[in-house]
């Protein structure tokens, strides 16, 4: 009979304690649940959930993992799916959020309890997302792996393929920055196809790489931080990769290259040329970096392929001129020294603490750019908009990628270009940084 009486009387303090928890009183209902706990026979799966609740309401998580240690010889309580749940959003809370790769000690530890959510959370709808840690901790895992110094692709692939991109949630998270200004966070579909595709990349998966990038381009409305460019890149990169028709593959990169006008896409279109054999060209694309933003920090293996394709042109000055630029970055970065460059700088006696003249090696590029683009490349296209009263509007290049601004005045002879018109034309950058097309003719 007094079993009877005490467990009205804990169901009902329990009950004060809901009250007080929906109440938004989180301390209060805390205190009520933790004393419960503690003069209970620490078997009450219904209380432990709710106490587990508490506690990660007023920041003590932690708690509610140490609760679990000591009651981990009771299988029936800790295999419940409730408090598994609790504790997978305790260990989140607590280890995965705000795991810092500076504290590299803790990455494996980090790796395991994050293996634990993943291995006992399911990944919910786009709707309940919110229920489980279980994207969220996928998410950390990944960015972590990104922000380590040494990336291992092929983890972070394994990682994302516990995702299902149909279940993710499509909801941009808004909010304002330092300075007042709306700014919005990509989707996590969105984040799933962008690292997906790189790391798909990275790995040589060059067929899926393509296949993800088309998915994406048809599920997601809106990118963001450029996404859709970078997507673009892989994509075209993994065209290049396999070989087929592969002369209308580099001239889709290339195009958007010269659209985009970022260094390491001309890096990348290079390294294309010099896996199939075409160095004049190769050299050209990298020469053509030096003329965007110059980046030393992110710039080392540039320099360094500068310098290998320079020695394979036959012109050693310039290479040595290269070589040293990577040698003295190197060093300043804390970046270890390949095989290729220690021979280097004991070929030419290179001193790394040297430091390099960038002008020099603009120039060195400029003039490379000058020689070799006697002829320029003409695209094909055809008109898909006429604006501003009928004196200017935009291309579509047959290569693909984005469309090409053109004003009427580029057009050589006196025709009127008109909506569907077949065209060729020459790339040009202006004043502003921005691609727009010149030497416009029309083909019949």
């Amino acid at each position: 009979m007094d079993n009877i009486v005490q467990n009205k009387e804990i169901e009902y303090t329990k009950q004060n304690a809901t009250i007080e928890f929906e109440k938004g009183n989180y301390p209060l209902a805390k205190t009520i649940l933790e004393a419960l706990w503690d003069d209970s026979n620490k078997d009450n799966v219904y209380l432990l959930y709710d106490y587990g609740k508490a506690l990660r309401k007023v920041g003590a998580s932690v708690k509610f993992i140490e609760i679990c240690r000591e009651i981990n010889t009771n299988k029936l309580v800790l295999s419940n799916k409730w408090i598994i749940s609790t504790l997978c959003w305790c260990l989140y809370d607590c280890y995965i959020k705000n795991y810092s790769i500076t504290e590299e000690d803790n990455f494996n530890e980090f790796i395991k309890r994050a293996e634990y959510i993943r291995n006992n959370c399911v990944q919910m709808n786009a709707d309940e997302h919110f229920k489980t840690p279980y994207v969220l901790t996928i998410r950390k895992v990944v960015k972590t792996y990104n922000e380590r110094v040494s990336k291992n692709f092929k983890e972070i692939l394994k990682w994302l393929s516990c995702l299902d991109p149909d279940k993710l949630s499509e909801e941009v998270f808004k909010f304002k920055d330092e300075t007042g200004k709306e700014r919005e966070l990509a989707s996590q579909k969105e984040f799933y196809y962008q690292h997906m595709a790189k790391a798909l990349e990275k790995t040589e998966e060059y067929e899926i790489c393509i296949t993800i990038c088309e998915k994406a381009f048809k599920q997601i409305k809106k990118f963001h931080y450029r996404n859709n460019t970078w997507l673009k890149a892989r994509m075209y990169f993994s065209k290049c990769m396999l070989q087929e028709d592969i002369e209308k593959a580099i001239a889709e990169y290339k195009g958007l290259a010269y659209r985009e006008n970022y260094w390491f896409m001309y890096h990348k279109l290079s390294q294309i040329c010099f896996r199939y054999n075409k160095v004049p060209e190769a050299l050209l694309y990298i020469s053509k970096a030096y003329m965007c933003k110059f980046e030393y920090e992110k710039m080392i293996n540039l320099l360094l392929d500068t310098a290998l394709l320079w020695q394979a042109n036959g012109n050693s000055a310039n290479a040595k001129c290269f070589f040293q630029a990577s040698s003295y970055y190197r060093k300043r970065q804390g970046w270890s020294f390949p095989e290729e460059l220690q021979y280097a700088i004991n070929h030419f006696d290179i001193d790394i603490k040297e430091k390099p003249n960038i002008k020099e090696i603009q120039r060195i590029s400029n003039d490379y750019i000058a020689t070799i683009e006697v002829k320029t490349d003409r695209y094909k296209g055809m008109i898909n908009n006429i604006i501003l009263h009928g004196g200017a509007g935009f291309i579509t290049p047959n290569h693909g990628g984005s469309n090409v601004y053109f004003n009427m005045k580029n057009v050589i002879g006196k025709i009127v270009l008109t909506k569907g018109d077949i065209v060729e034309y020459e790339l040009s950058k202006r004043d502003n940084g921005k691609i727009w097309a010149v030497k416009i003719t029309k083909r019949n």
